[in-house]
Formats: C-alpha cells, structure tokens, sequence
C-alpha cells in the first residue's frame, strides 16, 4: 500500500519515530505521548499480548511484522490480523476492556515504540482528538480482520499466500520477506505441504526466490495477478485515506 501522504520536517532531537500512526499525529498531539513511550526489541514468536490477559501496554509498532492469531486446542490457530509500522497493538485499551482477546505474537522481528496503557488511557482522556484518531485505526483493522476472515474461508491457498505476502510486504521496507513453510501454514489455516506446492509454483514463475527462512519477491505485479481481491479491498479500505499530512517526529534524545 503506497502512501501518498504530504511529509512535515520536525526539528532535530532524538530519533526519527518510522511508525506511520504516530506520524499522522499533529506536533501537539505527539508531544503529549512523547515523554512516555519506550523503545523495545520485538523478537520472533515473543507474544506481546496474551489471550484473555490484562493488556499493560499498547505498542506501536516501527519495523517487523506482528499477527493477532485466534486459536483453539483441536484446531490451532490462525491469523486474524496483520500489523507493521503503520499501526499499533493493544485494541482492547482504545475501547475500554483492557483485556485481550486474541493472542498478538511477532512474527517478524523488528522494533515498536510502547506506552504504558495507563498513560495512554490518560491521554486520551484529556485529548478527545487522540483518542478519535485511535478509534479511526481501530476501526479499519476490524474490517481488515473480517476480509481476513472471508479470505479464508473463501480462497485457495494460492490465493491466500499471495494476499499474505503483499500485506507484509506493504508492512515492511525491503522485498525479502523472513518467514518459513511452516509459520506461512499456520497463519494461513492450511497443511505446510499445500503452501510449499504453491511457493514452488511461485517460484517456478519467477515470482519469488526460496531461500532458507526468507523469500524474496521478485516481481510484485505478478504476485497481485496471484492474490485474490481481498488483498486491494484491504489496500483500499486504508486508515490513510484521511490522513493528509504526515509528520516527522522524533523521540526525546537520551
């Protein structure tokens, strides 16, 4: 998903923040969430948000790929959602249960900035504009988590590969996507066999290059023609349609 967004410059500090939420912040509205947001590693599998457990922070995320993942006991799991560095975790705080219902894991390594959810709860107390811009992005991943849910329900594994592969890719700053057989099927909802038949078709037609843990996308137009049409209406159904402006914030320098 391309952003066509107009940049502001912001003075020289600290480090620049990459995540795309924060930056749709006015100077202002960054300012009051500045002093309380922490800089933390995001490792694969760790799980930031655990299934029916007290969420204590909201995280937004500035490089890696993190999934809100439903499961049960017979039948596994399988992702609902996909968040990069245009959004945050931690739904539940926004609407005000403070409980997770899904279990949210990194599945990407990478990095998020995190604010302790009583902070946030403050803030957005004091500022009705914040806590309405946080709603907006609440609101369009719940339609991306119900295009997830038809999408599985509807389309074959190529398809769906296919679909998974460009969102991540629309989540990420490089075309070599660090992810294996085996957490590919388990996303999807599918056996492994089925998603390496499909990655070697892919590959077959210069679409992707294998290589241990990654894959590298070698020509994006034809993994779109592979996707089915929830990828666009995914695209399309953008947080980012109202959000003109974004701004280049920087953290408090150490």
């Amino acid at each position: 998903m391309l952003l066509t967004n107009r940049m502001t410059e912001a003075p020289s500090s600290g480090p620049t923040v990459r995540n795309r939420f924060l930056q749709s912040l006015t100077p202002d509205e960054f300012s009051a969430l500045r002093v309380h947001l922490k800089h933390v590693s995001l490792t694969r599998r760790m799980v930031i948000h655990e299934e029916n457990k007290l969420i204590e922070g909201v995280f937004f995320i500035e490089s890696g790929v993190v999934s809100r993942v439903v499961r049960t006991q017979v039948d596994g799991a399988v992702e609902v959602a996909m968040i990069g560095n245009s959004g945050f975790v931690g739904l539940g705080i926004i609407l005000g249960t403070n409980v997770a219902l899904h279990r949210t894991v990194v599945m990407i390594p990478g990095s998020a900035l995190r604010i302790p959810s009583a902070d946030l709860l403050e803030l957005m107390r004091k500022n009705p504009a914040i806590r309405d811009r946080l709603l907006r992005y609440v609101h369009f991943l719940m339609s991306q988590k119900a295009l997830i849910a038809l999408c599985n329900a509807r389309h074959g594994i190529e398809n769906r590969l296919a679909r998974w592969l460009l969102m991540a890719l629309d989540r990420m700053d490089t075309d070599v996507v660090p992810v294996t057989h085996d957490m590919l099927a388990m996303l999807l909802g599918v056996r492994r066999p089925g998603v390496s038949e499909a990655l070697k078709e892919f590959a077959a037609h210069g679409i992707i290059a294998r290589g241990r843990g990654a894959l590298k996308i070698l020509d994006r137009q034809k993994l779109q023609d592979h996707a089915c049409p929830c990828y666009r209406q995914i695209a399309e159904r953008s947080f980012w349609q109202n959000v003109p402006t974004l701004h280049t914030h920087r953290l408090q320098a150490d």
